[in-house]
């Protein structure tokens, strides 16, 4: 078993002016530091997996299919596969991001529709 770096990585990220990192990666679940540092947009796309995001510096907002959320310091939201989200209203914010992929494999055609650039 290794310990997680999830500190260190985050510092690392923030040292690089944002950025994301996985520091876990498996069969069924990918865990990564994911820093987002204004002006710089949040640029992510629907995924194929479920995920719950967790707070570990700063706040801003999570839309998820058109919802707003606030999240701040130890607060959390979870995105469910498929769903269009973005972060915006952040300074700089850090968060733990937790991917459950599916038990099932997703086709791959269905994979490519969710992760095209929108």
């Amino acid at each position: 078993m290794d310990a997680l770096e999830v500190e260190k990585t985050r510092q690392r990220l923030v040292g690089r002016g944002g950025g994301y990192e996985i520091i876990h990666d498996s069969p069924g679940l990918e865990v990564g530091v994911y820093v987002l540092v204004a002006p710089e947009p949040d640029h992510q796309n629907a995924h194929a997996d479920d995920e719950l995001y967790v707070v570990l510096e700063g706040r801003g907002e999570l839309t998820i299919e058109g919802d707003t959320v606030v999240l701040h310091e130890d607060g959390a939201a979870f995105v469910p596969a498929g769903a269009d989200h973005r972060f915006t209203g952040y300074e700089g914010l850090s968060v733990l991001v937790i991917f459950a992929r599916q038990k099932e494999e997703t086709p791959l055609h269905e994979r490519q529709r969710m992760e095209q650039p929108l």
